[in-house]
């Protein structure tokens, strides 16, 4: 009796510990897929638009040229129009695929916003200006070739310490916008041409004419 007492005395604790352990590992699990439903988006696997201003303001300290691109699906409603939202869920997903298999390099960024949820976020650096369009461009070529066409809004800015992500998806945004508006499938700003050189003309100084005084006159 004396020891199956002793026994129990000391199974309590271990029992106590074992019950708060399981707890606490309940969770710990429960905060890692609040954790990864926040940082990825469970639809696409895409990170999580949410991560855009914190991850690209880090990116955005460095020497190099960057570009945002905001790339929203052209007429998304369509894909709706049934009243089931699986069709416009496989054209989110087809388009988050192949973006994905278009960029180049390992630490390009993309993310899917959701605010309107078929929007997506793509940050990387770039050479110059045109780069910047190019890349946009083939990327809205790529969409379009699968039946999802887009309009692409860039923002472009020069190496700089101080540049302010949430600033360049506004610009993004504004140019996106316009590419609606010009009739969708587009980038905007567009890829113009360097106008061409002026030839400089020889221009002669100009001297006011010779007049005569009064006094010479006469």
């Amino acid at each position: 009796m004396f020891i199956g007492s002793s026994l129990l005395c000391a199974l309590v604790p271990l029992l106590g510990f074992c019950l708060v352990w399981y707890r606490l590992r309940c969770l710990n699990q429960q905060v890692g897929r609040l954790e990864e439903v926040s940082v990825y988006d469970p639809l696409t696997g895409l990170r999580s638009g949410r991560l855009f201003e914190s991850e690209c303001s880090i990116l955005c300290r460095g020497p190099c040229p960057v570009a945002v691109l905001l790339i929203d699906l052209d007429n998304f409603r369509r894909y709706n129009d049934g009243g089931y939202r699986e069709e416009g869920d496989r054209a989110i997903t087809l388009a988050a695929r192949v973006l994905s298999e278009k960029l180049r390099r390992q630490a390009d960024r993309i993310y899917r916003l959701h605010t309107a949820g078929d929007e997506f976020v793509l940050f990387f650096a770039v050479e110059t200006s045109r780069d910047a369009y190019r890349q946009a461009d083939r990327l809205r070529e790529a969409l379009a070739s699968v039946n999802v066409p887009c309009s692409v809004g860039i923002a472009f800015a020069e190496g700089s310490t101080t540049r302010d992500p949430a600033q360049l998806l506004r610009l993004a945004t504004t140019n996106k916008n316009i590419a609606k508006k010009r009739g969708g499938n587009t980038v905007y700003p567009p890829d113009e041409p360097p106008s061409s050189p002026v030839l400089a003309e020889v221009v002669e100084e100009w001297t006011p004419p010779i007049r005569l005084s009064a006094t010479a006159a006469r």
